[in-house]
């Protein structure tokens, strides 16, 4: 069977056409050799679950005149990786893969990516376009996007130029500095990334939330694999939190930061949680969000730096992303510019004084772990504020260059050495410059 047969049957299924199929949508039917997977969503009632599986098959080697979409269907299932559902015009594997399984007949089908105007090629074959670089290295691309021979080329060039974070971060790694003792991931359920799998040391899950039964969420895989790419050699303990309601999850988030900062006060120092990084943070809407950020703050003052959408609390400053040229030295200011959602027009009518605490750190053009646990995912002008909050794993290697840095100090240093940040003629903040930094607190 096909893989758009396969997608034509999700849709049949899906009554409600809402994308996902749910248990009332299969009417008491029950379909042989299916793969049923439950996740007990707090919208729905507990007797309902959603529903990702469809029928298993088996499939012979490609042919050759399969479409690019067919025949990455095929290779999937020839190794027993099957199509759990579906959304649009995506379907989706037990692993995380997502094919597009519409007939693109131009770059302007490619489908688009969560950030505005950035193509997704996630799973889409594009072999038949004659793109410029410039469109090639702006989308999301990974090992299921199928390219001509001349794309890769290009395409394989700028994915290793953008494995490397930049900004004088991989400068440090190359002196020695390259991550120590322990930093927490507080997001959702992760993939055993081969990237990083070996300096996993457990992964919690807090209160039993409904991550413990999805699969692994590409979100937690993106941010694990920016912060593993910053400390190397540093561990990584993994704390599983939901997304589903926001007054659940930040209660998760304080239990999380709670349970490190108890475990802290037994573990010898080489192996106490020295980052936590939070997936995105707390926000002002939650009636708990003084105590939440209270906690915090005791955190930090513990030696606990605390990475999240909540710096300006914690340190006085303001954390955002940057965008990067593909083709350019990635550890040279001039070739930075604001991220795709951010505009020079924010920065104009700001006083020098504010944006002097606007920090910016590298946030797109990136590569990351792609949640099917083995592959690379490239990242183009997509990926949001949560992966410059990963770069907080930092403070671990500038531990090594001085063991009783304080996170207050390690922000201030970051501040102080950093390079003006200027787009179009506009001063937007400064520009982190890891080097420098390192350079100093060395000094």
């Amino acid at each position: 069977m096909d893989i758009k047969s396969i997608l034509n049957q999700f849709k049949i299924l899906d009554k409600n056409r809402d994308g996902w199929l749910q248990a009332e949508e299969l009417n008491g039917k029950k379909f042989e050799n299916t793969v049923w997977h439950g996740i007990i969503r707090p919208d729905i009632s507990a007797a309902e679950f959603v529903i990702t599986g469809l029928s298993l098959e088996s499939a012979g080697d490609a042919a050759p005149n399969l479409s690019g979409f067919d025949k990455m269907h095929a290779k999937l299932v020839q190794d027993n990786i099957q199509p759990c559902n579906y959304w649009k015009d995506y379907c989706f594997y037990e692993n995380g893969v997502m094919l597009y399984t519409k007939d693109v007949k131009s770059y302007d089908e490619i489908p688009n990516a969560p950030t505005d105007g950035v193509k997704n090629a996630r799973g889409v074959d594009i072999s038949k376009f004659n793109l410029s670089d410039e469109e090639l290295l702006g989308m999301v691309i990974d090992d299921y996007t199928t390219m001509t021979d001349e794309q890769k080329a290009v395409f394989e060039k700028a994915k290793s130029a953008m494995s490397k974070m930049g900004l004088g971060i991989d400068k440090l790694h190359e002196k020695g500095f390259r991550g120590v003792g322990t930093m927490a991931l507080l997001d959702q359920k992760f993939c055993n990334h081969q990237m990083y799998s070996d300096r996993i040391l457990k992964s919690t899950d807090v209160g039993n939330n409904v991550n413990s039964t999805e699969g692994p969420s590409w979100h937690a895989a993106s941010m694990m694999s920016i912060m593993h790419k910053t400390a190397p050699e540093a561990d990584i303990l993994h704390y599983c939190v939901t997304d589903m309601d926001t007054k659940v999850q930040d209660a998760q988030f304080a239990e999380a930061i709670n349970d490190i900062m108890e475990k802290n006060k037994t573990l010898p120092d080489d192996e106490k949680v020295k980052t936590i990084v939070m997936g995105w943070g707390f926000y002002p809407n939650n009636p708990k969000y003084e105590e939440y950020i209270n906690l915090c703050k005791e955190a930090v003052k513990s030696g606990i730096f605390i990475m999240s959408n909540n710096t300006l609390e914690l340190y006085g400053i303001e954390i955002f992303g940057t965008d990067r040229n593909p083709k350019g030295d990635v550890n040279s200011s001039e070739n930075y510019t604001l991220c795709t959602f951010d505009k020079t027009e924010n920065y104009e009518n700001c006083s020098k004084e504010f944006l002097d605490n606007y920090l910016h750190l590298p946030m797109q053009h990136l590569t990351i772990a792609h949640e099917d646990g083995k592959s690379i995912q490239y990242e183009g002008r997509d990926g949001g504020m949560c992966w410059a909050n990963s770069v907080g794993a930092l403070y671990n290697d500038f531990l090594g260059i001085n063991p009783g840095l304080t996170p207050e100090d390690f922000v201030k240093l970051l501040i102080e050495t950093s390079d003006e940040f200027n787009v179009e003629g506009v001063y937007c903040g400064r520009l982190l410059n890891a080097e420098a930094a390192a350079e100093k607190l060395s000094k």
